[in-house]
């Protein structure tokens, strides 16, 4: 059943924080709208902008204080070159100082970012390992989109589970092996084999912990490194077909460590969690978060997910009590990123 009033006004009340979106300067007013009809406080952009183009977001957010914040990015342009790691640890300096909240590592890394001798860079070289620690330095999370979902990495094919996206989608599928050289597994270990390196760092794997097929194995990882968190962007479709009663014991496990997002986009046309092949409208994105409060908050079964071009199947609701709630929708982002 929808979530009742009672349960909207609580939340609505709470100020929910987006922690995984994707904004554009020029668009801050129609986000404006789309918070204010949905209870949410504050959206976090966790793209990877730097220089230039992240001064002209965080000076657009000035605004409007309070509803918006930004991770920034590297530069990885001479990587490996004498002098590059202090040039971006200098870089990220001036971004924190600047308001961003935190560092952003695309997912190209471990795919197609290379050096100056045009060889792969792996998500664990440790060149990158004064990165790592500078952002413990500064206290700022360093947020990692490693791989992509597990079918992005399979045959591409109809029969392929996220065929729909694929299609429209062509440069997410990763399979093959001639042209991306690391396999999915291989991906998430190296990620791991990061947080394990760097105990200091607060590391954010998103789209929960970028392997939300493989939960148990995210929990694992969890409970070896404290410094480990993740958010829930575009991942309830997936999260949602896990037997219900073990997400939510996760989440209850966890509920100092999991944030709520949704991989919004506003620009000038709206993103729903993945392009979806239409312009979203207001209503579609009501219904949008709608599909994620009733997941969190009902026990609801056999239930569509918010982003139905990421897979053609139901999922079942966790039934979160309002103290995990309030952690997942508001206390956990606030604690990382904006305190």
């Amino acid at each position: 059943m929808p979530v009742n009033e009672q349960q909207m006004a609580w939340r609505n009340s709470l100020g929910v924080i987006d922690a995984h979106t994707h904004l554009e300067a020029d668009w801050l007013k129609h986000a404006i709208a789309i918070m204010d009809r949905n209870g949410l406080q504050t959206l976090i952009d966790i793209g990877w902008r730097y220089g230039y183009e992240l001064d002209n977001l965080l000076n657009a957010f000035k605004a409007y204080p309070g509803r918006f914040a930004a991770f920034s990015g590297l530069e990885f342009s001479e990587f490996g070159e004498p002098g590059w790691a202090q040039r971006e640890c200098e870089r990220l300096d001036r971004s924190i100082h600047a308001g961003a909240v935190g560092l952003k590592l695309h997912k190209s890394l471990g795919l197609s970012v290379k050096d100056t001798t045009d060889k792969l860079v792996a998500i664990d070289d440790e060149r990158l390992a004064s990165i790592f620690e500078k952002a413990a330095e500064l206290g700022c999370v360093v947020a990692m989109h490693i791989a992509d979902p597990k079918a992005f990495f399979q045959p591409l094919s109809p029969n392929n589970e996220r065929w729909d996206e694929l299609e429209h989608n062509p440069d997410w599928w990763f399979g093959d092996r001639s042209r991306y050289h690391y396999g999915w597994w291989q991906l998430i270990r190296q990620l791991e084999k990061v947080v394990a390196r760097h105990p200091r760092t607060t590391i954010l794997g998103v789209h929960f912990g970028c392997a939300a097929e493989e939960i148990t194995y995210v929990a694992d990882v969890m409970r070896e490194y404290p410094n480990y968190i993740v958010d829930v962007a575009a991942r309830l479709g997936e999260l949602g077909r896990h037997e219900p009663a073990l997400v939510r014991e996760l989440f209850m496990e966890f509920q100092d460590r999991i944030l709520f997002g949704t991989d919004l986009g506003v620009a000038k046309t709206l993103t729903l969690g993945a392009p979806q092949g239409f312009d979203p409208t207001d209503a579609d994105t009501n219904s949008f978060y709608a599909a994620h409060w009733r997941y969190f908050e009902t026990a609801d079964q056999q239930i569509n997910h918010p982003t139905p071009i990421q897979g053609r199947w139901k999922i079942d609701a966790i039934d979160l009590p309002q103290t995990v709630l309030e952690k997942l929708y508001k206390k956990n982002a606030s604690r990382y990123l904006l305190s």
